[in-house]
């Protein structure tokens, strides 16, 4: 029976969750007015995500003190339950929303469309096209209309091959009659929405792999996070995020087969490279000719695959992108837990430095922070779906940006790898979205911060005395033993 109210409770709130979604819209106009609406906008989608975050962390509870699952309502119509609920708060969100918390969408429909047209996506920029205004003069319908939608119009693209692949390819299933921005952005979002599934899906058969109850995979695939980012925005990570649960669910079955989870690596890191350090955890241990193979098979295909977009043209594609990705990393920032303190430290303590050194610094430490958890990780870890999940957690607490869908990567294995602080950031990392209140000057409250952060590094800090205390534990019982 409390599975039953619980259940109820996570249906329901996924229910608000869409009805929020639904009524939102967001104006980025640079006046006081526009950001007032839209908190007004913000407050029922973060009241609506709290009682669903609510309702799954009862679900959690629940697992863990009863054997709810395959033996109480069946496997399989429990995984049927949980993927027809799961669809259809994606397919809800997909129909009833425009993408209004993130307007990334729209540079995919303008590099798949581009793609799909035959012109390379990292060799033209939205205001190069900005000229258009007939209809005989577009490169593809509806261009002229997508443009004022892109941001950053006057940078080429920083999507990398794999995912500018997939936005070509979805930019050929573009009809004449989708070719409207909001038609074309959901065709995208479908795309999207269909990777994310099959996030679930391997969810699932981990799960079923290690014979835990399905319900586990609830704290991903009914989590309003996904569901907003995916469903709502479009955002191109559920992509990603399928390569590495496919790489995961791979090393898992049969890790000596090298090239299998390799390959979906590869082309994990040609969407973004935060998936690297997975590849080193799992060749820990092997041989170095071990090492050599995977390098040479994700080496050639990264080849493969990025090299008929990049190297063509005297290598001008590559040296766009790569011009963009320097601007992004040098000054690109939002959110960022240890970033943002860490860089006021510095501009107080050498404020004679330029702005640029300044953030140089605080990136680089930041940088030098990760590498340090990574290895760490590598040298303790002993389970390659935790080892993965502690990694990609601490690239977004440490990351310059931490926006809310840079969490979906370590989010997604949840069901596999538990984590309280992980749990506690999927509810309060969205809190960020707070910036579209001031779309005046675009910043964010060091109190917002402090409320969304302080909670996420005392639940990491007990995480870490429970661990040394279970370590001590063990100690004390090898030497009682001895």
């Amino acid at each position: 029976m409390k599975m039953v109210i619980v259940v109820a409770c996570a249906v329901a709130s996924l229910a608000a969750v869409v009805w929020s979604l639904a009524g939102m819209t967001i104006d980025r106009t640079p006046i006081p007015e526009a950001g007032q609406s839209n908190l007004q906008n913000l407050w029922p989608f973060w009241i609506a995500s709290a009682c669903g975050w609510a309702s799954l962390t009862a679900m959690w509870i629940l697992l863990r003190r009863t054997p709810v699952g395959r033996s109480v309502v069946g496997f399989g119509r429990s995984v049927l339950l949980i993927l027809t609920i799961a669809v259809g708060a994606r397919v809800a969100v997909l129909f009833t929303h425009e993408p209004a918390l993130s307007d990334d969408v729209y540079r995919y429909v303008f590099d798949g469309r581009n793609a799909a047209a035959g012109i390379n996506p990292y060799l033209k920029t939205p205001n190069e096209c900005f000229g258009v205004i007939e209809d005989a003069a577009e490169d593809w319908p509806g261009q002229a209309d997508l443009l004022p939608l892109i941001n950053n119009p006057q940078l080429h693209t920083i999507y990398l091959p794999a995912s500018q692949w997939v936005f070509a390819s979805t930019g050929l299933a573009i009809m004449d009659d989708w070719s409207d921005p909001a038609s074309s952005a959901r065709v995208f979002r479908a795309v999207f929405i269909g990777f994310d599934l099959a996030v679930i899906i391997g969810l699932l058969i981990a799960l079923a792999r290690a014979g835990r109850s399905p319900w586990w995979a609830v704290l991903y695939a009914w989590h309003p996070l996904p569901i907003a980012e995916f469903a709502g925005s479009g955002h191109l990570d559920s992509l990603g995020i399928a390569l590495l649960v496919g790489a995961l669910l791979a090393y898992t079955k049969a890790p000596q087969k090298i090239w299998e989870w390799t390959v979906m690596l590869a082309l994990g890191t040609l969407v973004k490279p935060v998936v690297l350090p997975v590849a080193a955890l799992l060749l820990k241990g092997r041989p170095w000719p071990a090492w050599a193979r995977s390098l040479a098979i994700g080496g050639t295909v990264c080849l493969f695959i990025a090299g008929p977009l990049w190297l063509t043209y005297d290598a001008q594609p590559l040296k766009n992108m790569v011009s963009t990705a320097e601007l992004f990393t040098l000054k690109w920032a939002h959110f960022g837990s240890v970033y943002e303190p860490m860089l006021w430290t510095i501009e107080k303590a050498q404020p004679q430095w330029t702005n640029d050194q300044q953030e140089v610094l605080a990136r680089r430490l930041c940088i030098a922070m990760v590498l340090a958890v990574v290895v760490v990780v590598w040298l303790r870890s002993r389970d390659v779906w935790g080892g993965s999940r502690m990694i990609l957690f601490a690239m977004v607490l440490l990351s310059p940006t931490a926006h809310p869908w840079y969490l979906l990567w370590s989010l997604a294995l949840m069901p596999m790898t538990r984590s309280g602080a992980l749990w506690i950031a999927s509810l309060t990392l969205p809190w960020g979205y707070v910036v579209l209140g001031d779309v005046v000057s675009w910043s964010v409250s060091p109190w917002v911060m402090v409320a969304a952060y302080l909670p996420v590094y005392a639940a990491l800090l007990f995480d870490a005395a429970k661990g040394l205390a279970v370590a001590r534990r063990a100690t004390r019982g090898s030497a009682s033993r001895g």
